[in-house]
């Protein structure tokens, strides 16, 4: 296959996730409305990268080598916002620790941004050295993910902490894919072709953003169905006082 035939493949299949995405999810409670926004505003942004590079648009020619940079530009957006969504599930809410969260999203975008500065580099040393400051980035937010966030999400109820860690694992394997093939890639070592690496990062986007908004979907019904039923049987207590009316004090 040809290059515009994943791009064309990342387009389709990014559309059609959304779409999905959208049916499946439940908008019970604010926060399953905001886990189905984050991921459906995730495939519909991917879907519009692909068909840029479908349409030959997004790219540069560097020394006889097309950089899409519009990848980037599409990371820059929607690792974020996974990101922000599994801090959610830790949290409970993002507020409640909102420097830390700020932390993981910034070391995310400056991850992506130094890539972007790599990939645009014609100078073999400067693109290493991009590399290098990226890959600390990407490092810093693992440990985000396996430090902090997994000590909050361990606070949380049991569904919340388990979805946590399932996810969270499930994305950053995910993630780990794309340093290796763009390493291997023409703007790497050189070691698999344009087609290969566009294809890889085709497969590994589709899983990454449409599989598991899926598997998130799932996971965020649950989750609400455990607190609504926690609501119903919670019992609500009563004051010992009577609750003045009409004015009156008791």
């Amino acid at each position: 296959m040809t290059e515009t035939t994943w791009f064309w493949i990342g387009t389709i299949g990014m559309a059609l996730g959304a779409v999905v995405i959208f049916a499946v999810s439940k908008r019970r409670t604010q926060d399953e409305e905001a886990h189905t926004t984050v991921h459906v505003v995730v495939t519909v942004v991917a879907a519009c990268s692909y068909l840029a590079m479908a349409f030959g648009q997004g790219g540069r020619e560097l020394g006889g080598r097309t950089f899409w940079y519009a990848r980037y530009l599409d990371w820059t957006i929607t690792t974020p916002l996974l990101l922000l969504g599994l801090a959610m599930t830790a949290l409970h809410g993002a507020h409640r620790r909102p420097a830390l969260v700020a932390a993981v999203l910034g070391a995310d975008v400056l991850m992506i941004v130094t890539g972007l500065f790599s990939g645009l580099s014609d100078d073999p040393t400067h693109r290493f050295a991009w590399f290098l400051v990226s890959t600390g980035a990407f490092l810093a937010v693992y440990a985000a993910l396996f430090g902090p966030l997994r000590r909050e999400a361990a606070l949380r109820d049991d569904r919340r902490r388990r979805a946590y860690v399932r996810n969270s694992a499930i994305l950053a394997g995910l993630w780990g894919v794309y340093p290796i093939v763009v390493a291997l890639g023409p703007h790497g070592a050189g070691v698999i072709t344009a087609t290969t690496e566009t294809g890889w990062i085709a497969v590994v986007d589709l899983l990454a953003k449409v599989a598991y908004g899926l598997v998130w979907s799932r996971d965020s019904s649950r989750i609400t169905d455990d607190d609504l039923h926690r609501d119903e049987i919670t019992p609500v207590p009563i004051s010992d006082h009577p609750v003045p009316t009409n004015g009156q004090r008791s």
